[in-house]
């Protein structure tokens, strides 16, 4: 797979199957995306690839989180639809607008059981940065997500970045150990595509080049 078709092909997946991946696939992918370039080479993250018994335990404290109502609260501040640029709102809306239609009416339950089971992901991989870390490491961080996900694509493996991983850091922490300090950046949920799951369906739209793009000669 070249990478336009890899860039092509790769969409969040919602839902996976419950067919689990190797070890040796995993490494694979990981190793791959280590070629990414960071500032100076810092090569600041931490990679936790988490599966078995203890991402089943994760799961079940998230769904039970989920469950008496609490509210996310990821080490890595969000922000507000309302305080993102015009345009980015614009795209929010225009992908809110059509899961509905891609889903059906009961889209707002169905999205939410999906997420709170945490999409059914075999495998899921946390990035983390070091307390302190510079905000360029934030850009190579996304790099090194990006390289791996089109890393998984080429190996038939499908992906889904997602708050929902990082929304409750503590439970993270509770399954595995990071160092003092570490930051849980972001999660990535790894497995086979399930055809059938009705939150596959969901697509997206990308902007017209000439609409992001300027060339100045």
């Amino acid at each position: 797979m070249d990478v336009y078709q890899a860039l092509n092909e790769r969409h969040a997946t919602r839902w996976f199957t419950d067919q689990q991946i190797p070890k040796a696939t995993l490494e694979k992918i990981i190793s791959a995306a280590e070629e990414v370039p960071s500032w100076v080479n810092s090569q600041p993250y931490q990679v936790h690839v988490v599966t078995g018994e203890t991402l089943q335990s994760i799961r079940q404290e998230h769904q039970h989180l989920g469950d008496v109502g609490e509210h996310g609260h990821s080490d890595l501040p969000v922000m507000a639809r309302s305080a993102w640029s015009a345009q980015a709102q614009d795209n929010m809306q225009a992908w809110s607008d059509g899961i509905a239609q891609s889903v059906g009416p009961d889209w707002q339950k169905i999205m939410g059981d999906a997420a709170g089971k945490l999409y059914n992901a075999q495998a899921i991989v946390y990035l983390t940065l070091p307390e302190g870390y510079s905000e360029w490491s934030l850009y190579d961080l996304g790099a090194f997500g990006m390289a791996l996900m089109l890393a998984a694509k080429d190996a038939g493996i499908d992906s889904m970045p997602a708050y929902q991983f990082v929304s409750f850091p503590e439970e993270v922490r509770h399954n595995i150990q990071l160092e003092n300090g570490e930051k849980l950046i972001m999660g990535i949920g790894l497995g086979y595509r399930d055809a059938e799951a009705a939150v596959n369906r969901i697509t997206s739209t990308r902007l017209p080049i000439d609409q992001m793009t300027t060339f100045h000669d």
